[in-house]
């Protein structure tokens, strides 16, 4: 039985109008079923995982994702008192510092779930040494590995590219210290491209030069050296703080940027890490390694206003593409984060 009709069933039994025989089964079923379609209309149906949309308004036309390897969001609690430039997204933006990344907790396949709003089963990435080669398992059915929703043979589909595909005259430039994330750039849809080889000043000075140059829309800068302070030594360490002052100096640079080349009222800046660790290692399933911090600062965006709604590292391309206007992406499964905008 459908649950309109146990539902009529037990209206029926217990209804004096089913004594006096003036209503059927059928005609309170058809009733209930009106009712059920009136109320989804009222609150909207939403997919799972989301909550009741209101309307948003896109105010900015840049939008920059900067990504810190390496950073959990539990060693950033209690840095801010010397981490001045993540310091302002605390105080002018919409933060979380418990948002969580992909399990395993490794760089390639949380990266790539950052740039394509993919999990790891979507996006075929599932380990450091995923290459594009990887996409294409022909008929391996047991050991060639997972192609990518978007399509066998095809590098999943990154924020970038799906900006392209909406609007072929935005500029995107992407600036990398790892260089595995030049994988995710194919098909000519990285307009400027600097893959700085771990020296995460050199990245700093690209973007900025990017900025300067060509105002892009669409960007993505990574910085490398506080994954490699945590593996020289510890999470945590004296060395790993060095580290991470060292990457808010190089945000401090982009944040420069952007003011100089008169867009910093125009651009929704997001901070984030692709996992954290623990001792001098990282990829295991806790809290340490798990949790990523989640930073927005920009035109629209709520001041000091703590993330509480659950999200993931999933969220991050879907909420830039539509800060500046577009859509999700075609394979992207992550959603919109409404909730940190005025």
């Amino acid at each position: 039985l459908s649950v309109q009709n146990v539902v009529a069933r037990r209206f029926l039994l217990s209804s004096r109008f089913i004594r006096m025989g003036y209503v059927s089964l059928t005609v309170v079923t058809v009733v209930l079923c009106v009712l059920q379609l009136l109320l989804v209309s009222a609150i909207g149906h939403h997919p799972v995982g989301e909550g009741p949309k209101r309307h948003f308004e896109a105010k900015a036309e840049h939008f920059l994702v900067i990504g810190c390897d390496g950073f959990g969001g539990m060693f950033l609690e209690n840095a801010t008192s010397f981490l001045p430039h993540f310091a302002k997204f605390f105080a002018n933006g919409a933060t979380t510092t418990r948002m969580r990344d992909r399990n395993p907790s490794v760089s390639a396949p949380n990266w790539a779930a950052i740039t394509t709003s993919m999990s790891i089963e979507e996006s075929g990435v599932n380990s450091n040494s995923w290459t594009p080669a990887d996409d294409n398992p022909g008929n391996d059915i047991t050991g060639g590995g997972m192609p990518p929703i978007s399509g066998a043979g095809k590098v999943p589909q990154a924020y970038w590219a799906a900006a392209k595909i909406q609007n072929p005259e935005l500029k995107t430039a992407i600036s990398i210290s790892w260089d595995w994330i030049n994988y995710l750039c194919d098909n000519n849809t990285c307009d400027d491209l600097f893959r700085g080889k771990e020296d995460d000043l050199a990245v700093a000075k690209a973007m900025a030069g990017f900025i300067h140059d060509h105002q892009p829309n669409v960007m993505f800068v990574h910085f490398d050296s506080i994954d490699d302070a945590g593996h020289s030594s510890y999470w945590g360490s004296e060395k790993y703080y060095n580290a991470t002052k060292n990457v808010d100096g190089y945000i401090g640079l982009m944040l420069d940027a952007l003011d100089a080349a008169g867009i910093a009222d125009k651009t929704l800046v997001i901070v984030t890490a692709d996992h954290g660790g623990w001792q001098s290692h990282h990829g295991d399933f806790s809290q340490s390694n798990m949790y990523i911090p989640g930073l927005f600062m920009g035109p629209g965006v709520r001041p000091k206003y703590e993330i509480s709604s659950p999200t993931s590292n999933l969220d991050f391309a879907p909420t830039g593409l539509a800060a500046i206007g577009l859509k999700p992406g075609e394979f992207m499964r992550g959603r919109v984060l409404e909730e940190i905008f005025q």
